[in-house]
């Protein structure tokens, strides 16, 4: 059997249905996840690839990505894809995330744009799958260029807007929280409603006082491992829940020498987040 793919509704949304990669033909209305990854250097160059010539738009130069496959988060997916095409490992605190493109045309796809900062030598790179043949450092108006030439591959859906918008994206300051101790004020306890959905909370769940989150407000936290109603709490943060779709990390807390799993974190959460896009950073 093939590569899955997850089939995904109009809103982003998975449908339950799973298809092989090749031959199937998408129905109106079907959308599949997509990444591509904007890699630069210290001068601001762009590292774009070629594609191989027996490839679909083979010899065409690109960003790499690809599909996301079944089971696979978008984070996840660009990794691999960046370590399969050019032998590039990097964790998910490298990653920023930088914006999604929804595409209804045949075959329609939502694709999300990560970013990644770093120097790396050409001759480094091992192009190990076949996919890729070449690779080279560009700067914007050189990209910009070989788009005007046809040099690039047609699916392409970098240009200057996501250069520039790359040049101001940073990473999240919850992540400078990962691995230090945190005190965290809880204002919705376990087993309190939510003041305005009316869900239970099924996890003390608060605030980390003197911070700022990207939402503007102070950065919330979940606390695992404590199953009785608290005011405060100070622990260990083990990850952030990175929303795609919200600008509103969450901070993983939990007592001294406890740790869970991604699977535990999200079945732990899900009374919340089932209702938000997101990755878990560690």
């Amino acid at each position: 059997m093939g590569e899955l793919l997850d089939i995904y509704d109009s809103n982003r949304k998975k449908t339950g249905k799973i298809t092989e990669r090749k031959g199937y033909e998408f129905e109106e209305g079907e959308y599949r996840l997509v990444v591509t990854g904007i890699i630069l250097n210290q001068k601001n160059e762009m590292l774009i690839s070629q594609r191989a010539e027996n490839k679909k738009n083979g010899l065409k130069w690109e960003c790499n990505g690809g599909s996301i496959l079944s089971g696979e988060t978008s984070l996840e997916g660009i990794i691999r894809e960046l370590k399969e095409e050019l032998g590039l490992e990097f964790t998910r605190k490298e990653a920023i995330y930088l914006k999604e493109i929804k595409n209804d045309e045949y075959p329609s796809d939502f694709k999300d744009i990560w970013l990644f900062r770093k120097d790396i030598k050409i001759d480094e790179l091992k192009f190990q799958d076949g996919e890729v043949i070449d690779a080279k450092w560009v700067t914007i108006d050189e990209f910009m260029k070989m788009i005007e030439k046809n040099e690039i591959n047609p699916t392409n859906d970098i240009g200057r807007e996501e250069y520039e918008k790359a040049l101001h994206t940073f990473q999240r300051e919850s992540y400078n929280y990962i691995g230090k101790y945190v005190e965290v004020k809880v204002d919705r306890p376990i087993n309190s409603k939510h003041p305005k959905h009316g869900f239970l909370y099924e996890v003390n769940y608060g605030y980390v006082p003197n911070t700022k989150s990207g939402d503007g407000e102070e950065l919330d936290a979940y606390i695992l491992g404590i199953d009785y109603p608290i005011d405060k709490f100070e622990g260990e943060c083990i990850g952030v829940i990175y929303r795609l779709n919200d600008d509103d990390d969450k901070l993983i807390i939990v007592p001294k020498g406890k740790n869970y799993t991604d699977e535990e974190i999200r079945k732990k959460t899900y009374f919340q987040e089932k209702y938000f896009e997101s990755e878990i950073i560690r």
